[in-house]
C-alpha cells in the first residue's frame, strides 16, 4: 500500500516538486515505467530496512508473547436446515403462545438449567435442547489438572434449522447473549371483591382515532392513564386535549382499581413502559405546540400483565425488553 502510494506521488510533477526539497533519502526518483514490481519495491530501500537477516530481529521469531494454554473449543457447528422439524413446530408454537400470555416467562439464564428438554432463547430465536450428550474431559496443565464437562448437543431453533453445537459453545453463548424459558404456569385466581374494598379509580389504555399518518401507522401504540372516576367522562373531551393527541379515541381496557393509589400505579407503569415511550408533536387550533409523553408502544396483552406485576408488587424483578415485545425477569 505504502508503495502504491509513493508511486502515486513521484507520477505527479506537483505533488514531486513540493516535497522534493524534503527527499533527503532520494526517495522521489522516477522509474522509466509506470509499473512497479515486487523486486522494485525490494530493491528500493534506500533507509536499509529490509536487509535484516539476523534470526533474532526477525518478525517470525516470538520471543516475547508467553504461550496460551487455555482450552479452545475443538468443534464448532453451523446451523443446517432441520429435517423432522415438522414433529416439532406444535411445539414452538405452544411455547411462544405461553410467552405471549404469561404462562412462561424469559429468566436469567443460569448453566444448571442447561438440560435436555428444556428451552432458551439464543440471539432473540427461541431454541428446543434436544440432546446433549455431554461428559467429563480431563486436561492436564503446567498448573494442574482441569476437568471440563463438554459433548455434542442438538438445538432445535424455531426458524426451522438445526444446530450439534458443542455443550460448552452453547453455554457460553446463552451467557453473552440469551435467556432461559421457565417452565409452565398455571394462572393464579383472580382476587374476589368484598364489601371491605374500596375502588380508588380506572387505570384505561386507549388507542388513538387520529388521522394522522405517522400515528395510524404506528402498531400497539396505546394511550395509558388513569382517573379517578368513570373513563367514559375522562375521555369525552379528548379531541380537544394535547394529551390525547388532540382526536377521538377508543378505549381498549379499563381496569378497576381496588385499595391501591392509581395514580402511584399509573407512574409505575410509565417508568416501566419508559424505553418504549414515544413522542408525537402536535399543533392545536391556536397554533401551541405540544408534546405529549404518555403513548406507549406495546402489546396489549404485555400491558395487561405489567398490570398484574404491579398489583402483585413484582414489578421490580423484571423489565421490558421492546426489540422482542416481551416482560423478562431481571
Amino acid at each position: 500500500m505504502l508503495a502504491s502510494r509513493l508511486q502515486g506521488i513521484r507520477n505527479n510533477p506537483g505533488k514531486v516538486k513540493i516535497l522534493l526539497p524534503f527527499d533527503f533519502n532520494n526517495l522521489l526518483k522516477c522509474y522509466e515505467s509506470k509499473s512497479i514490481t515486487v523486486e522494485d519495491i525490494l530493491g528500493d530501500d534506500p533507509m536499509n530496512l529490509l536487509s535484516g537477516n539476523d534470526e533474532e530481529d526477525s518478525i517470525y521469531s516470538i520471543t516475547h508473547v508467553k504461550y496460551n494454554d487455555r482450552i479452545r473449543p475443538d468443534y464448532i457447528s453451523r446451523r443446517t436446515k432441520c429435517l423432522d422439524f415438522d414433529s416439532y413446530e406444535t411445539l414452538f408454537q405452544t411455547v411462544h403462545d405461553d410467552l405471549k400470555t404469561g404462562r412462561r416467562k424469559l429468566i436469567e439464564f443460569k448453566e444448571e438449567n442447561l438440560k435436555e428438554g428444556r428451552f432458551f432463547v439464543l440471539r432473540d430465536i427461541l431454541l428446543f435442547l434436544e440432546k446433549s450428550d455431554i461428559k467429563e474431559n480431563v486436561f492436564e496443565y503446567k498448573s494442574g489438572s482441569r476437568t471440563r464437562v463438554d459433548g455434542r448437543t442438538r438445538c432445535i431453533f424455531d426458524n426451522g434449522t438445526e444446530s450439534t453445537m458443542l455443550h460448552r459453545s452453547l453455554y457460553k453463548a446463552l451467557l453473552q447473549d440469551g435467556f432461559e424459558v421457565s417452565d409452565y404456569q398455571e394462572q393464579a385466581q383472580e382476587s374476589e371483591i368484598s364489601d371491605e374494598d374500596k375502588q380508588n379509580g380506572y387505570i384505561y389504555v386507549l388507542s388513538s382515532l387520529s388521522a394522522n399518518p405517522q400515528i395510524t401507522a404506528t402498531k400497539d401504540l396505546y394511550k395509558i392513564g388513569c382517573c379517578s372516576g368513570a373513563v367514559s367522562d375522562r375521555i369525552k373531551n379528548a379531541a380537544n386535549e394535547p394529551t390525547y393527541l388532540l382526536s377521538d379515541v377508543k378505549v381498549i381496557l379499563t381496569v378497576r382499581c381496588y385499595n391501591i393509589n392509581v395514580f402511584q400505579l399509573e407512574g409505575a407503569i410509565h417508568d416501566f413502559f419508559s424505553k418504549s415511550n414515544v413522542s408525537f408533536e402536535v399543533i392545536d387550533k391556536d397554533g401551541n405546540v405540544h408534546h405529549p409523553k404518555e403513548c406507549f408502544i406495546a402489546p396489549l396483552s404485555i400491558i395487561e400483565e405489567a398490570i398484574s406485576l404491579i398489583v402483585d408488587d413484582d414489578i421490580t424483578k423484571y423489565e421490558y425488553n421492546p426489540e422482542m415485545k416481551l416482560i423478562v425477569k431481571k
